[in-house]
């Protein structure tokens, strides 16, 4: 049993020595917006307002300023085209203070169509213990609108 005991008291150490660093947002926001590619910088725009004014300040009559009509969706929780997205976000409660930030955002790139944001996320492990790890949106951007997204979500 003492062994037993050594062995799981051993373990545990080992994985919090190994454990990964805290994911930490970005202190500069605005930084990350830039690029020498005009195309790129407006694309990270459109994708931090849309999460900073839609998805954060839950204006969801300005969902359109931002998305196609026929926007894919690849969340499993939510259908896919604009009104789908509607029909989700609206049942999550109504408008919000727009945000001057996005709140745990950690990193914006943009290459060709895509643009991809990653945010602080927080869960607990099962001790009960809060940990921090990565969640990820991807958008695909055609004509100044976003017009695909895919996350981590799962159901």
């Amino acid at each position: 049993m003492k062994s037993l005991l050594f062995i799981v008291l051993l373990i545990t150490l080992q994985q919090t020595a190994f454990a990964g660093l805290p994911v930490i947002p970005a202190a500069d926001q605005q930084t990350l917006l830039a690029s020498t590619d005009s195309k790129l910088a407006a694309n990270k725009k459109l994708a931090y307002d849309f999460t900073r004014i839609v998805l954060s300040g839950r204006q969801l009559d300005r969902a359109s300023e931002f998305l196609t009509k026929d926007y894919i969706q690849h969340n499993p929780n939510v259908e896919t085209g604009l009104q789908g997205f509607l029909d989700f976000f609206s049942q999550l409660g109504g408008p919000r203070p727009i945000p001057e930030n996005v709140n745990g955002l950690v990193s914006i790139t943009a290459e060709g169509d895509l643009v991809t944001m990653s945010f602080v996320n927080k869960s607990k492990d099962i001790t009960g213990a809060e940990y921090t790890t990565t969640w990820f949106d991807m958008f695909k951007v055609e004509n100044g609108k976003i017009s695909e997204h895919w996350d981590c979500d799962t159901k």
